[in-house]
């Protein structure tokens, strides 16, 4: 955890504002003294060393944060969302057909993609392949990263986290969800689809634990491959029914879960509400876009003290030793020392 250094002994004390860590020509205390003899006051008498004036780390500018981010009233409001759920359920075909129908992939650019899916014997693919972009992800067909993207929807800004799906890779889902604000479960409706990752040994339950516990309350239901059955109603009512028993045990209110029937292959309810009569016969709901549009968006704590909750850290080949993460609350300038917890460690 990284954090600002508090100006007192209260919690309730002004924080001080923070600064991302920068490298300081100052030598710290405890180090070798310089080898460069100290130097003279020309104006002394006798020859005593007058020592060397010390150099002053940067402090932070005068900058009115606050009132900066709180004058940006045009900009639409920024929502975290991470896509979770068992291996095979869909979620990049779905959310690579979300982005095709927002116009953030050129015809192009899809075409390429439907036709080196097919030689490969992987037509279906083509919508995935918008986000899983590495070769290996493409030639084992499945998210192995985090695919990240951003996208404006008529009421949000989204910031996209693909997570990957397969058990060998839950470390690199928890480093995606442990960024969102609310999260997207993607379950297969077929026949033993959902049964496979529902029950022992599927992901479904793992990363509903996973989100949950790294604080999302808010989860959209992603009822997927609904043209594989027909668009049934009972199979889409079993479904929400053994799943909301599930999401109530591990503290998800009835009130921040929401189903929606979507087909990520036909990109069916997933930008406009679905025409499709066997679905409007019994769901009166709209499509993915319009539930991600009417969610509160969270409340950014820019006036609390900075607080990074650190979730990698990795060493950059320009930037030298990095961390990414969380900010929960706060804001970061240049100039403003931070601590990072548990051992204390101040850092410019």
């Amino acid at each position: 955890v990284v954090s600002t250094q508090s100006t007192g002994g209260s919690g309730d004390s002004t924080p001080t504002n923070c600064v991302t860590p920068v490298r300081s020509n100052t030598p710290k205390s405890g180090s070798p003294p310089s080898s460069r003899r100290p130097l003279r006051d020309p104006s002394s008498t006798n020859s005593t060393p007058v020592a060397a004036p010390k150099a002053k780390k940067s402090r932070p500018k005068d900058i009115d944060v606050l009132g900066i981010l709180n004058s940006k009233t045009d900009d639409k409001p920024l929502i975290n969302v991470a896509v979770v759920g068992h291996v095979d359920a869909g979620k990049s075909t779905l959310m690579g057909h979300l982005l095709c129908l927002l116009g953030h992939v050129s015809k192009k650019e899809l075409h390429k993609n439907k036709t080196e899916s097919q030689k490969l014997g992987k037509g279906s693919f083509a919508y995935a392949w918008v986000l899983d972009e590495t070769g290996e992800e493409r030639e084992r067909g499945v998210t192995i990263d985090v695919a990240q993207t951003k996208f404006q929807t008529p009421k949000k800004t989204v910031n996209l986290l693909d997570a990957p799906g397969h058990k060998d890779f839950v470390p690199n889902m928890i480093s995606g969800a442990s960024q969102a604000d609310i999260a997207i479960l993607v379950v297969d409706s077929t026949p033993g689809g959902f049964e496979a990752g529902f029950e022992q040994g599927g992901q479904t339950r793992e990363h509903v634990v996973l989100v949950r516990a790294l604080g999302v309350q808010t989860l959209i239901v992603a009822v997927n491959k609904m043209e594989n059955v027909g668009w049934d109603k009972a199979r889409y009512d079993h479904i929400s029914s053994e799943l909301g028993v599930f999401l109530k045990t591990v503290g998800f209110k009835t009130s921040e879960v929401i189903f929606i029937p979507v087909s990520g292959l036909e990109g069916d309810n997933l930008l406009e509400k679905s025409k499709n009569a066997a679905l409007n016969e019994w769901y009166s709901g709209g499509s993915l876009v319009d539930v991600m549009d009417g969610l509160e968006p969270p409340k950014r704590c820019y006036d609390r003290p900075f607080r990074l909750v650190v979730t990698d850290v990795f060493k950059h080949p320009q930037m030298g030793l990095s961390v990414a993460g969380k900010v929960d609350s706060g804001f970061v300038i240049v100039g403003t020392p931070v601590v990072i917890m548990p051992g204390g460690t101040t850092a410019w």
